[in-house]
């Protein structure tokens, strides 16, 4: 029997419904995250990440990584990931942050079901949005691809 890929692997975690799809997301999850205006992805989005080949410790949330820290009122927001919708949004944002000039840009093209985002500026990055994923972050590596920050991609 092949392996399962990596659709395969989460169907588990949502199931469809008539009007559309359900997500079971995690305990761990506070109430009311993701935020009820947060909208199914599907399509391309854009991380910042650590290296060229993205890895799976590319796509851990904040949470996962400091479980046991009090994030306050970032307690939905620090299980999901920074990215972005664009690559133009990922030049701006590189251009006001030395911090994700020092990274690496990756984009892939998610499928329906593959979790939820919702916009979430800040001061500095008034694109920034949150994605909380239904996908462990090794199948969630899995499609992403190095893209160089400053070449026509979108």
């Amino acid at each position: 029997m092949p392996a399962a890929g990596p659709l395969e692997t989460m169907s588990w975690l949502f199931s469809e419904a008539k009007e559309g799809i359900v997500m079971m997301w995690p305990d761990h999850y506070p109430e009311q995250c993701p935020p009820s205006v947060a909208a199914a992805v599907s399509g391309k989005v854009f991380r910042f990440t650590n290296r060229t080949n993205p890895k799976p410790q590319d796509f851990r949330s904040f949470y996962e990584i400091s479980p046991t820290k009090d994030w306050g009122n970032m307690a939905c927001n620090a299980r999901g990931l920074s990215v972005f919708s664009t690559h133009e949004d990922c030049i701006a944002a590189a251009e006001i942050s030395p911090a994700l000039r020092k990274k690496r840009l990756s984009v892939a093209e998610l499928p329906r079901g593959a979790g939820v985002l919702a916009e979430t500026p800040s001061n500095n990055t008034q694109n920034h949005k949150t994605f909380w994923s239904l996908m462990d972050a090794e199948t969630l590596a899995s499609f992403f691809v190095h893209v160089e920050l400053t070449g026509g991609t979108n």
